[in-house]
């Protein structure tokens, strides 16, 4: 990428990311729905073996119900692996994270949950397809995604049978043709929301889709049911006393990129849980996807830093003027890393680099803005540049990618407290329950 490139980047970013411009298309969007006379409608992307389309079925009624919105279901089931950099992976976090989701949610998902099979989520997913347009959609898709991760095989055949399928061949076709369409419009994860030029991906969205709804007048008051808790901690009582020298307090990990915008986002929750709990908050920095040779595609790329700025705005941390760090600037920002630690300013040199990076557009691969960074952090720019050169940081980063794969992820931000893996910068209430439960 050429100097003028970075230059410009955070520019883009501000412009793409800027909640003036969120503004600007959700009118734009508005507008042209009253133009044509519609009324609000929203596409929902199921998958019959995805957990997270089926948390989100069982809700979307009541909310379609609540705020007056169509919401026409658009059954999937093949997707693009280049998507999904370790999808097998997925297959074994997903179902435990929404069996933790259903549980603090008050929804349907079983405890003893199996990995569905292909051949079977193919004949269910067909079942669905013959009734896509027809009311028993919700009803039949909660019972035989119910059946379905139960492992039920006989309740699964009587719902196929008293239901009927599409022909298998109509089937594949509609299905690989909708997998190709979905990245064309824009998106690639199921279990998502389309409204309105906007996508809402799981139950965790649904709370910025609530608040657009009801700036326009719909609902006829605040949606009821809160499906943006999993992202915040209550911290409830009084915070723990301060550690006294020498204490071994609790630890709560934290694998974290200098790249990941999520990573960012969650990095003031995290630190604000381990205040409250007396917890040591041990940070574990890996190498971004990329630079570990995995697939980040551009319409995957494009939606995660949409996303993260609403998220960001929710969460009140700055964010938009973002300049990427990929490379060389990551590689700097780790590097510095156990200088940081020397001097006892690692909180300050993450959340100045992170918002340096990320809402302030400096560029972390220059020697200017790696100065500014380290500046703002109250750590001195002579001493800090020494370590430029010192590759331990290397070693700590596949050490930490190590551990953080053999404890079931590949991405960050992921945490893991008493043994338990929690996968997302929107999980802190989940993180707070194994807290709690001391398992």
């Amino acid at each position: 990428m050429s100097r003028l490139q970075r230059k410009l980047m955070p520019v883009a970013a501000g412009l793409i990311t800027g909640a003036g411009t969120q503004r600007w298309r959700h009118r734009l969007a508005e507008w042209r729905r009253r133009l044509r006379g519609r009324p609000h409608e929203a596409t929902f992307y199921f998958r019959i073996d995805d957990p997270y389309s089926w948390l989100l079925a069982q809700v979307l009624p009541r909310f379609a119900e609540h705020f007056g919105v169509r919401v026409t279901p658009r059954v999937m089931l093949y997707l693009d692996r280049s998507m999904y950099p370790e999808p097998d992976m997925l297959r074994e976090l997903a179902p435990r994270d929404a069996a933790a989701l259903a549980g603090l949610h008050d929804l349907s998902f079983p405890a003893d949950w199996r990995i569905p099979d292909r051949e079977t989520a193919l004949a269910a997913t067909r079942c669905l397809l013959k009734h896509e347009h027809d009311e028993r959609f919700w009803s039949l898709a909660h019972a035989l995604s119910d059946a379905l991760w139960r492992g039920d095989q006989e309740d699964l055949q009587r719902l196929v049978k008293d239901h009927g399928q599409q022909p298998e061949d109509q089937a594949q076709l509609a299905l690989e043709a909708r997998r190709d369409q979905f990245l064309k419009d824009g998106h690639y994860l199921t279990g998502t929301l389309h409204y309105g030029g906007e996508w809402y991906w799981s139950l965790e969205r649904l709370d910025h889709l609530a608040r657009r709804l009801e700036t326009l007048g719909q609902g006829g008051g605040p949606w009821p049911l809160d499906y943006g808790r999993a992202k915040q901690a209550l911290l409830p009582g009084a915070p723990a006393a301060p550690a006294d020298d020498g204490e071994t307090r609790p630890e709560l990990e934290m694998f974290f990129s200098f790249r990941s915008p999520y990573s960012y986002i969650a990095l003031p929750r995290a630190y604000a849980l381990a205040d409250h709990y007396g917890l040591t908050l041990r940070l574990r920095p890996v190498l971004p996807m990329v630079m570990r040779g995995l697939s980040v595609p551009r319409a995957k790329r494009f939606y995660i830093l949409t996303d993260a700025a609403r998220e960001a705005r929710l969460h009140e941390v700055p964010f938009g003027r973002a300049c990427d760090p990929l490379g060389k600037g990551v590689e700097r920002c780790m590097a510095l890393w156990p200088f940081a630690e020397k001097e006892g300013r690692l909180r300050e040199w993450l959340l100045h680099a992170g918002e340096g990076i990320w809402s302030q557009g400096v560029d972390a691969a220059s020697d200017a803005g790696l100065r500014k960074l380290v500046t703002a952090a109250g750590m001195n720019w002579n001493r800090a540049r020494r370590w430029l050169d010192d590759d331990q940081w290397q070693r700590d980063a596949e050490a930490n990618r190590e551990a953080m794969v053999a404890a079931g992820s590949w991405g960050v931000p992921s945490f893991r407290v008493n043994g338990r893996l929690v996968w997302g910068q929107d999980r802190f209430a989940l993180i707070e329950q194994t807290l709690q439960s001391g398992h």
